[in-house]
């Protein structure tokens, strides 16, 4: 015999710990709700607040679930002081199984409770006739046929006499101790009807079937517990007990096509009571096939919206505060229909116009995100103590996948009622079969379609790491779309699966892994649900830790603070011996150069007018988005500049659009690779290896690319601190470099092949033994970082090797006398990404252009070289500074031979402060706006010793000067600032 299942009321323990979850929820809410709606992340207008609108209903329906947690409450069944007249009605239409019915006849009849029980036959049906005869039910019938459920209903209300009126789905099958725990609510005269949890026997029939008793299991548990504090319990269309009294005050039970919600709203502006016991006692049929689930989605959709609009409005002043609350709400969860089609868009849009909603920072986006997101599951999964079986606990991802793929039938919902379309009342079918439903499925398939071809056009149009992850929302839209035509095969799929002996072990070993996963997943879900409290309560609290006293911020400045110590201790000492040359020499084997037989070097790349390029090379740590648009702008500005190539530093994401790009501009790129600081060619030589591997496999890939002209070894490996007291990594260094550069040659011998130096007193000798070495080695790249005349011309005498510059300033190639070899300037635009700020480009961060930009076109492009630029310095305060203090500071001027301080604008000429931290090293890694005109107050900063001030002097939109100055602290606050 079928057993009736009860929940046990929440402690008050369970109620404080959910009651505090969703407090830090609100919390997380509303740092997520501010950190989207902020200015600095908004991108293309249009589409950011498509976003903007899916987050705000997305937030709104939490809240509508939380509000509805607060107060969950399992009544207690009061004792039966009375016998009350009950009637049981359920209803037939033409084509229902029969089988069916007459199981659900029988059970009705079995109930213990004294009862009679009603057919509403809207078919006269001769053989239900005879079975109604047999197992003693009422048959009724009617010839007027309006109302549809409703009005059957109502007409066996007309006929038959008992207080309480029970009204059963034909396909819900109630357990014989079914009003037991029901009629006993009905001594409080006030209580108008008494529903019950609407549960289901087929859940496991496949999975429109699953998904659709996924939807439910929230609701008619925890949800609709909490209704009987606010007083709106809905009356759902199976297991509801009304009083009659109740039902005749309103004229009957209300019709339409959400015929039970109408029901409730009706009797409670009437003022009548409703009551919701948690307790399983029927188990009904959920929808099984995509057409009777879309069936009655549609019925819901537009039944349950056309009482919003039409009747609502004219109830609302009869109900309290809580229902005004209820009755407004629910309808809007089908304009989630339009929700999912926004967000089905924004992807897709994203990817065809190459814009971004959001300028982001992936990351941080994830940890802004993960707090709300962490109290939505965890809450979620808490409130399943109150569900009413164990199976309904989990994630309920089948219901929401069903969901998503509804969205074009909550849409016609809507769409329908603001119309006035009229829809018939059609049961959902009860059979399970369904021949074919491909028409039902051409929304999802569009979606899937369209969403795949702006993935191919997006990627191929401008492959940027930000339009991958549009693709990847988009790809996961096509992942549910895929979902909901499969559920919806699933009796095919089931067919095809048994087709051959392959296919059937292979679904078997599937169904094996499934179960095996389930009893996994349920221990998982018991521990998510014991710990729930706790676990919300440690992740806020690292939240708020991390917003309140910022330890990422912090370890930074310790070490800074570190470098800064480490720094100091090195003045302290003798300056770093340079790399041991001539022990180099002896160690390759190789004789030093005689002076006096040199021969006289050579300038390479004759004609290359170039700028180093490195956009995009940190992009996950840049936003907004590095996109073709920017790209192709800035290569027209190049052109404009006199500027015919481009040093590209890769392999990377970019590498796509940058050969692209570069080749329809007619711009050359020397492609480089980078040889990472970390790597030691002594002991970590599968790294050396790794490294050699992917240069050799790019070089492959791009060797067809014709306007790549070279193929270049970015980073002086050789020349670095580290390596200059280690004669063994340089050695290896040395050999690495000769068989890469011979490698590369076997791939591609058409191209030269250059390795970069930095300038200093040992370039022309380790040239040499490079050379010497590696002789697969065209020609050096010479990276001058001190635009001094004297020493850089002095080296360049001596060298006696192909080389260009590889990295110089548009100063130092003004003062240079050396214009022959091919120039690749500094770099094109100032960098301003987390943790990372530079200030060798030929732009600014914000893309106005330098004074030197100005220096290098009246080199280049023969324009006129640009006015002088009025020096300016910054007056730091005669006085010590310490963290909290407000010091001004002052812009100066240079004029008549004499320094002046500004007390005013100047025409023509802008000022803007900027506050810079330094890693200790000064190195700049963070930016940030001080201030505008010739003062600043500032507020001193932690650890005043890690940070510089610049002042950036405009000229109309141009960056003429950039000037830099220490927060003048002293020496002992410095001391202490280190001992700490």
């Amino acid at each position: 015999m079928k057993q009736a299942l009860y929940v046990k009321p929440p402690s008050r323990k369970q109620l404080i710990m959910l009651r505090l979850m969703i407090f830090f929820g609100l919390v997380s809410m509303g740092f997520f709700l501010s950190s989207i709606l902020s200015e600095a992340v908004r991108g293309f207008a249009p589409l950011y607040w498509m976003l903007v609108v899916t987050f705000v209903f997305t937030c709104l329906k939490v809240l509508h679930e939380w509000y509805h947690y607060l107060f969950i409450t399992v009544p207690a069944t009061p004792t039966l002081t009375r016998r009350y007249t009950v009637d049981i009605f359920t209803t037939f239409c033409a084509g229902e199984p029969y089988e069916m019915i007459v199981e659900t006849l029988t059970a009705i009849q079995a109930i213990t409770y004294p009862h009679e029980t009603y057919l509403c036959d809207e078919a006269d049906d001769p053989y239900l006739r005879e079975v109604c005869a047999r197992l003693g039910v009422h048959h009724v019938t009617r010839t007027d046929k309006r109302n549809a459920k409703a009005g059957n209903i109502n007409n066996a209300l007309r006929i038959s006499k008992g207080e309480l009126c029970v009204v059963l789905d034909p396909d819900h099958v109630p357990f014989p101790d079914f009003l037991d725990p029901i009629v006993s609510h009905f001594d409080n005269p006030e209580i108008g009807y008494v529903q019950i949890v609407q549960a289901y026997k087929n859940h496991d029939e496949g999975l429109i079937a699953k998904g659709a008793a996924q939807q439910t299991y929230q609701f008619y548990g925890p949800m609709m517990m909490t209704m009987n504090h606010y007083g709106t319990v809905l009356a759902i269309g199976a297991n509801c007990t009304f009083r009659r009294t109740a039902l005749e005050s309103i004229g009957g039970h209300a019709a339409g096509l959400a015929e039970d919600m109408h029901t409730s709203m009706q009797l409670h502006a009437k003022g009548w009571k409703s009551m919701y016991v948690p307790a399983v006692l029927a188990r009904g049929l959920v929808p099984s096939t995509l057409s009777a689930y879309y069936k009655q989605q549609l019925k819901w959709s537009r039944g349950v919206f056309d009482l919003f609009v039409h009747v609502y409005p004219k109830l609302f002043s009869k109900f309290t505060w809580s229902q005004r609350i209820h009755y407004g709400t629910i309808p809007l969860h089908y304009l989630s229909g339009f929700i999912f089609l926004i967000n089905f868009l924004i992807p897709i849009l994203a990817l065809i116009f190459d814009v971004s909603p959001m300028h982001f920072d992936l990351t941080d986006f994830l940890l802004v995100s993960l707090p709300m997101v962490s109290c939505i599951i965890l809450i979620r999964h808490f409130v399943q103590w109150w569900v009413m079986e164990d199976e309904e606990r989990g994630f309920h991802v089948i219901g929401g996948l069903l969901m998503i793929g509804t969205w074009w039938i909550f849409i016609l919902g809507v769409l329908y009622t603001i119309s006035g379309k009229k829809i018939p009342y059609v049961p959902t079918p009860k059979d399970g079969n369904e021949a074919n439903n491909w028409p039902l499925n051409v929304p999802n398939l569009a979606v899937l379609g369209i969403s795949l071809m702006a993935i191919v056009y997006g990627l191929y149009q401008d492959l940027n790491p930000y339009n991958l992850i549009m693709a990847g929302f988009a790809g996961l839209n096509c992942f549910f779309m895929c979902f909901n035509i499969a559920a919806s095969r699933q009796q095919q799929i089931r067919q095809f699966s048994g087709s051959s002996r392959f296919l059937s072990t292979a679904f078997g070993a599937i169904k094996e892994l499934k179960g095996n996963f389930w009893i996994l997943r349920r221990r998982i879900y018991s521990g998510v649900r014991t710990s729930a409290f706790l676990i919300t309560v440690l992740l806020i609290s690292f939240i708020v830790y991390f917003r309140r006293f910022n330890p990422q911020l912090e370890q930074n400045l310790a070490i800074s603070i570190e470098n800064q110590v480490y720094a100091l201790s090195l003045t302290k000492r003798k300056p770093p011996r340079q790399p041991d040359v001539p022990a180099l020499f002896r160690a390759m084997g190789v004789r030093e150069p005689n002076a006096k037989g040199t021969q006289k070097s050579v300038a390479f790349f004759k004609g290359t007018r170039g700028v180093n390029y490195t956009k995009g090379h940190n992009w996950s740590r840049r936003y907004p988005a590095f996109t073709k648009h920017e790209l192709e702008a800035d290569l027209a500005q190049m052109s404009q500049a006199g500027i015919n190539a481009i040093r590209h530093f890769g392999p990377g994401i970019y590498d796509y659009n940058i050969m692209k790009a570069t080749g329809r501009a007619g711009i050359r790129v020397h492609y480089t690779f980078w040889v990472p600081e970390t790597l030691d060619f002594v002991a970590d030589k599968s790294g050396a290896d790794d490294l050699a591997s992917e240069i050799l496999a790019t070089v492959s890939r791009l060797q067809y690319q014709k306007h790549i002209v070279s193929w270049n070894i970015g980073n002086a490996a050789i020349q670095r601190h580290r390596r200059s007291e280690s004669t063994e990594e340089q050695k290896q260094y040395l050999y690495w470099l000769k068989k890469t550069s011979e490698a590369i040659k076997k791939i591609d011998g058409s191209r030269p092949v250059t390795v970069d130096l930095e300038i200093n007193a040992e370039t022309q000798k380790l040239a040499y033994l490079i050379k010497q070495v590696a002789p697969a080695i065209d020609a050096f790249g010479l990276v001058l970082t001190d635009v001094g005349e004297k020493p850089v011309e002095g080296t360049l005498r001596k060298i006696t090797v192909p080389y260009y510059f590889s990295y110089i300033g548009a100063d130092g190639l003004a003062s240079s006398r050396e214009r022959q070899a091919g120039t690749f300037i500094s770099n094109w635009q100032d960098e301003k990404i987390v943790e990372h700020v530079s200030f060798d480009g030929l732009h600014d961060y914000a893309g106005r252009p330098k004074h030197s930009l100005q220096i290098l076109k009246s080199i280049w492009s023969g324009g006129e070289a640009p006015l002088p630029v009025p020096h300016f310095k910054i007056l730091k305060p005669a006085i010590a500074t310490f963290e909290g203090t407000l010091l001004d500071y002052h812009a100066i001027i240079l004029q008549n031979g004499q320094w002046k301080v500004l007390n005013g604008p100047i025409n023509g000429i802008q000022l803007e402060w900027k506050l810079v931290r330094t890693d200790g090293f000064n190195n700049p890694v963070e930016m940030t706006d001080a201030g505008n005109g010739p003062r600043l107050t500032l507020t001193i900063p932690k650890h005043p010793s890690l940070y510089q001030l610049y002042l950036y002097v405009l000229r109309g939109e141009t960056v003429s000067a950039i000037v830099k100055s220490e927060l003048n602290t002293p020496l002992e606050p410095a001391k202490k600032a280190w001992d700490r």
